[in-house]
């Protein structure tokens, strides 16, 4: 009866997670134009250097940590780690299927077949990992231009999602994704913070 119940689980498990899948949808692409706009803000002031300690501040009071500046070109590298969860929903069904499999065959055996429990084992690690929150690595790029009598700001946030090998502890440095983003909310909460700082510093607050 153990063996027939872990059945069904899998079978429900895999059902549920197909329609989903199909569910998801592609994001629009923006144009170059729109990308460049909703990243970009300009600053009433020349004073670069300030504008740039600003920058640092912010990026820091949203926990990155500033890793290379250029003052002289006017560029900023930032980077923050988290552990978020990035479930890819189409590796769940496949392990979820294989592992189906697997215990139809203990099914059909008795429980005496030890490469379908390995393969149960296995795949119920996988799954486990594929549910569980993901390393992930943010990366902030900033670059400052005085441009007539304001300075320009343009920030790109990329996200690197690390695999763990195998679907277990070890982390690989390469990604699994990689991933853009181009939401307006992010930039506008990041240009409202950037103005707050901005205004403190320059009022010696």
């Amino acid at each position: 009866m153990k063996f027939y119940s872990l059945f069904f689980i899998f079978l429900i498990l895999f059902s549920t997670s197909v329609p989903a899948i199909a569910r998801e949808k592609v994001d629009t692409q923006k144009s170059v134009f729109e990308i460049r706009e909703l990243q970009t803000r300009y600053f009433d002031t020349t004073n670069q250097k300030q504008v740039l300690q600003a920058i640092i501040y912010t990026l820091q009071d949203n926990g990155f940590i500033i890793e290379n500046i250029e003052e002289e070109l006017g560029f900023l590298k930032a980077r923050k780690e988290d552990r978020l969860k990035r479930t890819k929903k189409g590796r769940v069904a496949l392990y979820s299927t294989t592992a189906a499999i697997g215990v139809t065959g203990l099914v059909l055996t008795y429980g005496m077949n030890p490469p379908a429990l390995a393969q149960v084992i296995q795949d119920t690690i996988r799954i486990k990992n594929e549910v569980s929150p993901h390393p992930v690595i943010f990366d902030a790029l900033v670059v400052t231009e005085v441009v007539g009598k304001r300075t320009k700001v343009r920030l790109s946030i990329i996200e690197k999602e690390l695999e763990n090998a195998d679907g277990y502890t070890t982390v690989k440095s390469s990604p699994r994704k990689v991933v853009r983003h181009y939401s307006p909310l992010i930039y506008q909460e990041f240009f409202s913070q950037l103005d707050k700082n901005l205004f403190l510093l320059q009022n010696g607050l």
